[in-house]
């Protein structure tokens, strides 16, 4: 049996990963999104807001670049009980 769909998440600024709920990823990608200066590509400049922005990269992508050089990235997997 599996548990509910999680993600593994790597920062630059880390040295561990993390496991997140979705709900939680989303939440840290908002934080991101707003926190940071990040050059959007034009498919997520099209989105109304941040949320959206957020739901669309966890959903498309895998990565998010930060402007210091550094990273985000979430991979999804499904943890053993």
């Amino acid at each position: 049996m599996f548990t509910e769909e999680m993600y593994v998440v790597l920062e630059s600024t880390a040295k561990d990963e993390t496991f997140l709920t979705p709900l939680e990823l989303q939440a840290k990608l908002v934080e991101y999104l707003t926190g940071t200066e990040i050059c959007l590509t034009p498919d997520l400049l099209a989105l109304p807001d941040v949320e959206s922005r957020a739901r669309y990269l966890m959903t498309t992508g895998c990565e998010l670049q930060l402007a210091n050089g550094g990273y985000l990235q979430w991979y999804a997997v499904r943890l053993e009980k």
